[in-house]
């Protein structure tokens, strides 16, 4: 039997992935970014995988945030959710996570990455079909940082693709990269919001393993647990990025690149 796990990503997309028979554990999810949104924790127990009911939420619980010398209990919302209040996402600076629950202590420790502005988005005629365009994403790398970049987009206010789209700067570090989102069809007028986010290292490690298992599927002969960056024996990820945006609406005619 295996175990599913719902995955938290900025409170805007749940992933379901099989999981390795182990347990019930406790399943902390959180996103940190340099936006202005509270950061929001969700924290749940894991479960069989043909066991088809609501996942238990992880109730009273103690979670804190801390930043430099600011120690902050998030607040219990109900339904497995803790929200903050005081502290917020700042590029560069390290945050930990604590969560206390039934006598366990679970914590674990990132570091904001800076946001990588895009600074251009254009649009080609799609490869099988001519009515249709495909978008490319143009943005500066920054030199000597490791980065780890994920793209998301929204297409008429509607999360547009299922897919990751992850990469890396390992062969263009510090070059402008040009990044092609092909078989993601849109048309004149399609209102288009692009999101590139600058991933920490044990976040992008986390995403990369969903990914993994999400193309393996329930046939794999091995699922395995996404990698955790928390101590104590909890699955999921405290994880954080850099974002940026940029909105434009798909023109009526293309130019050539």
């Amino acid at each position: 039997m295996l175990l599913i796990l719902p995955v938290l990503w900025s409170c805007e997309e749940m992933i379901e992935v099989n999981l390795k028979n182990e347990n019930p554990k406790v399943v902390i999810e959180s996103f940190i970014s340099n936006g202005e949104i509270p950061v929001i924790v969700k924290i749940t127990k894991s479960q069989g995988f043909f066991n088809q009911s609501d996942f238990t939420p992880v109730k009273n619980a103690t979670v804190k945030l801390e930043c430099l010398s600011v120690s902050e209990k998030l607040t219990e919302k109900g339904d497995g959710y803790y929200i903050s209040s005081r502290i917020k996402g700042i590029s560069g600076r390290a945050y930990t996570l604590k969560v206390t629950t039934a006598g366990e202590t679970f914590g674990a420790t990132v570091e904001l990455p800076c946001a990588v502005p895009i600074d251009t988005v254009y649009f080609k005629p799609g490869l099988f079909r001519n009515d249709s365009l495909n978008i490319f994403i143009g943005f500066r790398d920054p030199a000597i940082i490791e980065n780890f970049y994920r793209i998301k987009l929204f297409r008429n206010r509607r999360y547009a693709i299922n897919d990751y789209f992850l990469f890396t700067d390992a062969f263009s570090d510090g070059e402008r990269i040009v990044a092609p989102i092909y078989y993601r069809y849109f048309t004149p007028g399609d209102t288009i919001v692009v999101e590139l986010l600058n991933l920490e290292r044990s976040t992008w490690r986390y995403i990369k393993g969903l990914s993994e298992s999400v193309q393996q599927g329930v046939n794999s002969q091995a699922p395995g647990n996404p990698p955790t960056n928390f101590t104590g024996g909890a699955l999921g990820i405290f994880g954080a990025c850099g974002s940026s945006e940029y909105r434009v609406i798909v023109p009526k005619t293309t130019e050539k690149k």
